[in-house]
């Protein structure tokens, strides 16, 4: 897959620029399996139709998401408030009213790939116990 190509069409906030923690992680071949998370990218229009989504239901906020938690309405996002190599990620539960959509948010991409992988942990757990 070229990751070049699954970002060029995506219209990203103005200075925004996407971790370079983000950009190595996702060029793993396989990407690790985060389920219940998964990449935007990895379906062709999905980063562009969530990113206009964010803007759209909260337009105050200057968010870039990149994962989404299946089976809800929440959404990871970076955070394009301002410059930064290292942008916060912030929790989104999409289609809440602007002001209760804040779910938390962690230092960064590492940190919440670290929660990630936990989630994840957990998730395949409670699943070999059904």
């Amino acid at each position: 897959m070229n990751i070049k190509s699954q970002f060029e069409n995506i219209q990203l906030p103005d200075g925004f620029v996407y971790p370079k923690s983000f950009m190595e992680f996702i060029k793993l071949e396989p990407l690790p399996d985060l389920k219940p998370w998964w990449f935007l990218h990895k379906y062709a229009g999905t980063s562009e139709a969530w990113l206009k989504t964010v803007r759209e239901q909260y337009p105050n906020r200057r968010l870039v998401p990149f994962a989404k938690m299946e089976h809800t309405d929440d959404v990871v996002c970076f955070d394009a408030s301002g410059p930064s190599s290292d942008p916060i990620v912030h929790y989104v539960h999409t289609y809440a009213s602007p002001g209760w959509e804040d779910r938390g948010h962690v230092i960064n991409f590492d940190a919440w790939l670290k929660a990630a992988i936990a989630d994840a942990q957990q998730f395949k757990a409670a699943d070999e116990q059904e």
